[in-house]
């Protein structure tokens, strides 16, 4: 008699001829949102590199979380396409469980932690690059950080310890390290802390999502560019509705014994929220593309019958070099009025062309020092002296002392 990997339920018969394949919705959810992470991900890149020309912080914590992102989500295919992870476990038999299997489920186990943290530590640098000069804000993001770190590395530690093979590496040592009662148990330390995670999880993208929205609120921009900002937080909605099912179904995923088909739903919650988490980063760069090849430049040549020179061949009609274009004056998504410090809202420029140079002070000169002019004839009356020029005072009570001085002298 072949024993399945995990008992049926009640009135359940395994079905280890054909079973039914249940990681269809992972291959196609997958399937979808791979693409469309590449190609916000190339305009993001485009952005950055062509336009803008210039990279900040949140720019490469993105190129490092952006890869590791769709290797993820390629790994998902791998684990439900190859192998008996795609199908109920009472209808795989346990010497099907091979290494390699358990091999795949280990390591995305261990690797949902790093990976969450990558896919918050991106969110919160994009929040810092547009609301940086908020201070509270600044600060609650910074924590933000470093808890979803301690709470995402400490599940990778307990996975490791709990679910590792005993006593060696072999495909039955894999095995017994899965079949542990720290590993498979819902009362077990790997239990309690996938639960704890997925709160985490859950509760950091509402964080991310209600961070924000006091400066956003307050934000003075065009109504086409306050509509991208909400599309934003439209998206960050969703991330966070995903992750909140993502909780409910972990914790149904611990009352089964179904150990392979109870992950599927959290495969597929996990592609959307890593796919969201991706995207989100990249929608200002989508309308800085966007404004770049459908607003024409405005300059001092510009008339309203002007082509957009972007659109035609540089060849038949070459380019002038624009001095000033409409993107150099106005503030765009990614350059929110939050980024400035409050002195430059509130120093007026000085015009330099409007003042006036004051006339040049003449010297005191002293008369007994210039000797007479020979055409002039010497008087005989001797020229009262010249008094001397005061001092500049150093405070006002020295500004007394000349006056007083000088007024007894003429007395």
């Amino acid at each position: 008699m072949v024993d399945s990997f995990r008992p049926p339920p009640p009135g359940v018969l395994p079905n280890f001829a054909n079973p039914p394949f249940m990681g269809l919705p992972v291959i196609i959810t997958a399937s979808i949102c791979l693409p469309l992470v590449i190609v916000f991900a190339a305009i993001r890149f485009y952005a950055k590199a062509a336009i803008l020309k210039k990279w900040k912080l949140d720019d490469f914590v993105f190129c490092l979380a952006c890869p590791v992102g769709i290797a993820m989500i390629a790994f998902e295919i791998a684990i439900v396409h190859a192998g008996p992870n795609g199908y109920h476990a009472w209808d795989i038999p346990e010497s099907a469980m091979d290494k390699s299997s358990i091999l795949h489920l280990l390591i995305f186990s261990i690797a949902l932690g790093p990976v969450l943290w990558l896919l918050k530590l991106t969110l919160f640098c994009l929040i810092l690059s547009a609301f940086g000069s908020v201070r509270w804000l600044k600060n609650c993001a910074y924590i933000g950080i470093v808890v979803t770190g301690l709470f995402f590395s400490a599940y990778t530690i307990v996975v490791t310890s709990s679910c590792g093979p005993r006593p060696g590496t072999d495909a039955q040592s894999y095995l017994n390290g899965l079949n542990r009662k720290t590993c498979s148990s819902s009362n077990g330390p790997n239990a309690v802390f996938s639960i704890m995670t997925s709160v985490v999880n859950f509760g950091s993208d509402l964080f991310l999502l209600l961070l924000p929205l006091p400066c956003v609120r307050a934000l003075t921009l065009p109504p086409k560019q306050k509509l991208g900002i909400w599309l934003i937080m439209l998206s960050g909605s969703l991330m966070c509705l995903c992750s909140l099912l993502g909780m409910v179904y972990r914790i149904k995923s611990w009352r089964s014994y179904d150990l392979t088909g109870t992950q599927i739903p959290l495969y597929v919650l996990f592609v959307l929220e890593l796919s969201m988490g991706l995207i989100i980063p990249c929608m200002p760069s989508v309308a800085t593309v966007y404004r770049h090849y459908t607003i024409p430049d405005i300059d001092d040549t510009t008339t309203l019958a002007t082509p957009n020179m972007k659109l035609l061949s540089s060849v038949a009609s070459p380019q002038s070099v624009s001095r000033a274009t409409w993107r150099k004056t106005h503030l765009s998504i990614e350059e929110i009025p939050y980024k400035r410090s409050l002195s430059e809202f509130t120093q007026l420029p000085t015009d330099h062309s409007r003042m006036k140079a004051l006339p040049a002070t003449p010297l005191p000169l002293n008369l007994h020092s210039i000797p007479p002019s020979p055409q002039t004839p010497t008087s005989a009356t001797p020229l009262s002296p010249t008094p001397k020029t005061p001092k500049t005072p150093n405070s006002i009570r020295s500004m007394r002392l000349p006056i007083m001085f000088q007024g007894s002298s003429h007395r």
